[in-house]
């Protein structure tokens, strides 16, 4: 029983590892005769979904928010308990991976139980 299941596994290993990396050369191989304006759209779309997935969606969201908000959002981070928010032109404005919240204004963040700087 042990061989047979052993060479069952390493069948979808070998299927993981070579068909879908072929499989993904299919829409690579249609993308290069796309214009370039397309093939970067077609990129752009691509990075920014696997961002979603990825522990830096955090970082995904924030263009989202800017949209949203219609400038820069307020900064709100609970890293190390520090339950603190920056605002945009602030000397510690930034977006990093550790950043919980997007606010669009001052009142949102400190209503949701942030401090200001």
């Amino acid at each position: 029983m042990r061989p047979r299941s052993f060479a069952r596994a390493s069948g979808w290993l070998a299927v993981l590892i070579i068909g879908v990396p072929v499989l993904g050369l299919v829409p690579l191989a249609v993308l290069r005769f796309l214009p370039a304006f397309l093939r970067a759209l077609v990129a752009a779309v691509a990075v920014f979904a696997l961002a979603w997935i990825t522990p830096f969606h955090v970082m995904a969201s924030y263009p989202v928010h800017v949209v949203r908000c219609g400038g820069l959002p307020v900064v709100a981070t609970g890293f190390a308990a520090s339950m603190t928010y920056n605002t945009p032109g602030s000397a510690h404005y930034w977006v990093t991976p550790l950043e919980s919240s997007f606010f669009c204004t001052e009142r949102e963040a400190r209503a949701a139980g942030y401090s200001g700087p």
